[in-house]
């Protein structure tokens, strides 16, 4: 296998887990001093990319110290329990709220089938193994952990998930900020630099929580996000700005259209309007169809977390 990844400086790789598409879903090498750490781990499928990666880079499997998880969806987390069994030497860092179900994935599973099916699950997910309990260690806000000579803090980040943490790189000036700062794709990359804008996932999109979450984060002053989707951008108070600008958008068309019959049909036709429309004002000129293709991994599940949030308030 040759994995796809893109080296960038401070000793960080951006790993492409061809998730869907590729340049869509991301995990992070990190490495200092002959250790290494995984960040996210895209689903069970993109682990053979994962271990690809390492060997083309010649790092023994032993010397990984930490599969370190910014939340439990998927597309992030899906390929923990298939990846540890790999590291021997490594841990996994996850939130407390998510802890228990990287031990035993049957509720996840059952969620995720419940609403895409078996079908989806099987042929874009592969599989959802445990997590040996005793590998498992909880993340708390504050924590810190040493990879060769940096240190890596744990920032609790909730928001787009309860049970989302961010972590804070002191060498890069970083934050690996799952999907807290937001969805940003290259191809809507212009002069005016990145298009970002929330993925309101179910089933704990929280708006008000995420904004204070953002400016919680910017104290950190951060230079750069990693990001899950996709890869590293400058990360500016314009970028937070703008972030919180289309949670309110999106938030907005959910509440304009609370009572509208087949609620979930005119959201997602709503914000595909809203999305293309943002993207013409970012100076982004590939043609609609284009833009369509790219938006439409998140349509879906940014719909859904906003018919959810209705509901629940």
């Amino acid at each position: 296998m040759n994995p796809i990844y893109h080296q960038l400086d401070f000793g960080i790789t951006c790993i492409d887990t061809e998730h869907m598409r590729k340049d869509f879903v991301a995990a992070y090498l990190i490495e200092d001093e002959g250790r290494a750490a995984f960040v996210d781990t895209g689903c069970y499928l993109s682990v053979p990319t994962l271990l690809a990666t390492l060997d083309a880079k010649n790092i023994k499997r032993e010397n990984v110290d930490y599969i370190l998880l910014t939340h439990i969806h998927l597309d992030h987390a899906g390929g923990a329990g298939e990846l540890i069994k790999y590291l021997p030497n490594a841990t996994v860092y996850v939130h407390e709220y998510g802890a228990a179900h990287l031990i035993d994935p049957s509720k996840l599973r059952a969620g995720v089938i419940g609403v895409y099916g078996e079908l989806f699950f099987k042929q874009f997910l592969g599989d959802l193994i445990p997590t040996p309990e005793d590998k498992v260690v909880i993340a708390k806000d504050g924590d810190v952990i040493t990879l060769g000579n940096r240190t890596l803090k744990f920032i609790d980040t909730p928001g787009h998930a309860r049970h989302h943490v961010c972590i804070w790189d002191e060498k890069s000036q970083g934050l690996f900020s799952g999907d807290t700062l937001g969805v940003s794709y290259r191809e809507f990359d212009t002069d005016q630099g990145e298009l970002i804008f929330p993925p309101t996932t179910p089933v704990q999109f929280d708006p008000e929580v995420w904004k204070d979450t953002i400016r919680h984060l910017m104290s950190f002053k951060p230079k750069y996000a990693y990001l899950t989707h996709f890869n590293r951008i400058e990360f500016t108070s314009q970028s937070a700005d703008m972030l919180i600008q289309h949670i309110d958008g999106f938030v907005e068309i959910a509440k304009t259209l609370e009572n509208q019959n087949n609620r979930h049909k005119a959201i997602k036709q709503k914000l595909l309007a809203y999305l293309l429309e943002i993207a013409t004002k970012h100076g982004v000129i590939l043609d609609e169809t284009q833009q369509i293709k790219l938006f439409k991994g998140d349509l879906e599940i940014c719909a859904q977390g906003l018919g959810v949030w209705l509901d629940r308030n």
